[in-house]
């Protein structure tokens, strides 16, 4: 298994996405590090929207979560899944004694390794280009907190962000890979997975307008059934020290969607692709 593990990583190595994506990762930030800069001239100091340097990496992340990493995972598991799946190649592999359900979890782990790299980099590049480019604050004003936090807890703050954001992107995941096993060709995987992506981010309207048109006196909540929501708002919401907003128990409830969302959708795409039928 640690051979085959070794050998999903460096295939995906040879992926040109990969590199690309690593190569833009310093385009991106510093793309992102002048969107702020101009949204500082007016975003007053102590409102959680003005970016400093110690929070600059969260508000980075915020930025580009729902486009550029949920599009990167989208094409990486397509070429993985869909791609070698039809031109033939898993056939390849299992003619060296692999099973398919090795394969299956070979080829998750070697993605959700590269995505760990990729959330790594993203970090480290954000911290640096944001002790750079912008001041620095004795303190910070988060989104949904009562208080300001110093900047010991920032850091921390910082690196739960991230790791919420990294399991959002695992269960996105486990969805991209349900359409990458049923889909017919690459480009209906990724049109498919681009639909996901937009009635997902439709979801929590429609949501919010029906709630409050009709009056059905909805839990708030159900919103956060959204994989797209939960990163557009959810992890600040899940991270949340406000009052008013911990009966909600907001943590627990978006853990069971993101661990609901990751268990069905392998359980049921390794059923999928370990038909013996998908290698006759």
């Amino acid at each position: 298994m640690t051979a085959l593990l070794h050998s999903e990583w460096e295939r995906l190595w040879k992926r040109k996405i990969v590199w690309l994506f690593l190569i833009a990762i310093p385009f991106i930030i510093i793309a992102t590090a002048k969107y702020y800069m101009g949204r500082n001239l007016v975003v007053p100091l102590g409102n959680p929207e003005h970016t400093t340097a110690e929070n600059f990496a969260v508000m980075a992340m915020i930025e580009q979560l729902i486009v550029v990493f949920n599009v990167v995972a989208l094409i990486l598991l397509t070429l993985s899944f869909t791609e070698e799946y039809r031109s033939g190649q898993l056939r390849m592999m299992m003619l060296r004694a692999y099973s398919s359900t090795q394969i299956f979890w070979a080829k998750w782990m070697a993605f959700a390794l590269m995505m760990a790299l990729f959330f790594v980099v993203y970090l480290l590049t954000a911290v640096a280009a944001g002790y750079i480019l912008f001041p620095s604050a004795p303190q910070q004003v988060l989104f949904y907190y009562d208080h300001a936090v110093p900047n010991g807890d920032m850091i921390l703050y910082t690196l739960g962000y991230y790791g919420m954001a990294y399991a959002t992107i695992v269960g996105m995941a486990s969805v991209f890979i349900g359409i990458g096993v049923v889909s017919r060709s690459s480009t209906a995987a990724i049109g498919l997975g681009m639909g996901f992506l937009l009635c997902s981010l439709g979801y929590p309207l429609i949501f919010d307008l029906s709630n409050r048109v009709l009056g059905l006196g909805l839990p708030v909540m159900l919103k956060y059934l959204s994989l797209s929501e939960i990163q557009f708002s959810g992890i600040a919401v899940m991270m949340s020290d406000a009052e008013a907003l911990k009966h909600l128990h907001a943590g627990i409830w978006m853990i069971c969607v993101i661990a609901g969302y990751t268990a069905v959708l392998m359980t049921v795409s390794r059923l999928i692709f370990t038909k013996s039928d998908r290698w006759i």
